[in-house]
């Protein structure tokens, strides 16, 4: 049974609030200032594996340049931009309608991704396919059905170059599931499922715009911790072509060779050098010196002469684990 307090008693606690000082200054802020959270959007993706993404598709942006250059016969230029993360949803709202939209399968992974070509790149592609410069004005409306499969040559190299390097990671097949030029008439995934959007900047000639692809977040959370780590350990082998171009202009480098004969003289007679005096080298004649590729010791010689001229004959190659002095 509660205590019924007494008028003299109540009188008193009143009292008491009134005598207690009243401090008036500010609460001391904590150390630690409190960090904004979406429940509705969970971070599912970590920083270091958005920077790893970022790393992963500079890759591929620098060598879909060099394809783009050579199919297009135009300079290329493709970076990237940004890589976040968002709700599906909020993806579809960043993007141009009408566009160039593509649904991406990427198996064996059974969730979908997403390719999305601005239309001022997209535009530019067809015109230059079909003969022209490529220069002109985007038209303010939807591609056609032919346009849309002109481009597909460009988006299939795209995926191409995409799959060869998430090869790195994981075996990904990535190909056109589906197209639309209204993002939203397509269905690739639920608006709130969360996504990682990376957008390149696309510059053709003087044709310039966005490029955006989005990947789900589960793809990423797969792929685990291999993900910041096995792609940069990995490298894609040159074809028989590429190693061909290699060594052709490989050979054309010019490159200086450089028998090692050194004197050694003290300051006194260094300065008290004439004309006409002779210096005695390092190395007898009939000893072996060491031949030099621009700063790598890589043979040993002996000198010679040579059409009345001196040279020194190469006898082998430098053992690997020989200093270089």
């Amino acid at each position: 049974m509660s205590t019924i307090l007494s008028q003299e008693e109540i009188d008193a606690l009143l009292f008491a609030k009134d005598e207690t000082p009243y401090d008036s200054s500010p609460r001391r802020a904590s150390s630690r200032e409190a960090a904004r959270y979406n429940f509705r959007r969970p971070d599912r993706v970590s920083k270091e594996q958005i920077h790893s993404l970022q790393f992963l598709h500079d890759r591929f942006a620098r060598n879909v340049a060099t394809s783009l250059s050579a199919y297009l016969r135009a300079i290329t230029e493709l970076s990237v931009v940004s890589v976040e993360q968002f709700s599906y949803s909020e993806f579809l709202m960043s993007l141009s309608d009408p566009t160039a939209f593509y649904a991406l399968s990427m198996a064996p992974f059974e969730d979908l991704g997403a390719l999305e070509v601005n239309p001022a790149i997209a535009f530019s592609i067809v015109d230059r396919i079909l003969g022209g410069t490529g220069n002109g004005v985007a038209p303010t409306r939807a591609l056609s059905d032919i346009e849309q499969n002109v481009i597909e040559s460009v988006v299939k190299l795209l995926l191409d170059s995409l799959s060869d390097t998430w090869r790195a990671l994981t075996p990904l097949q990535f190909t056109v599931r589906g197209r639309e030029t209204r993002p939203q008439m397509l269905q690739v995934s639920a608006p709130n499922e969360v996504v990682v959007m990376i957008a390149f900047d696309m510059r053709i000639g003087t044709a310039r715009g966005m490029m955006n692809l989005c990947l789900p977040a589960s793809l990423i959370e797969s792929v685990g911790a291999h993900f910041g780590q096995a792609w940069h350990r990995q490298r894609r082998e040159p074809n028989d072509v590429e190693k061909l171009w290699l060594r052709e202009n490989l050979q054309r480098v010019p490159m200086r060779l450089t028998a090692m004969l050194e004197a050694r003289l003290r300051t006194s007679e260094l300065v008290a050098l004439q004309p006409g005096d002779i210096l005695t080298l390092g190395v007898r004649a009939d000893e072996p010196v060491e031949i030099r590729v621009g700063d790598t010791r890589k043979y040993t010689g002996r000198l010679t002469k040579h059409a009345g001229r001196v040279g020194v004959r190469i006898e082998r190659r430098a053992e690997a684990g020989m200093s270089e002095g």
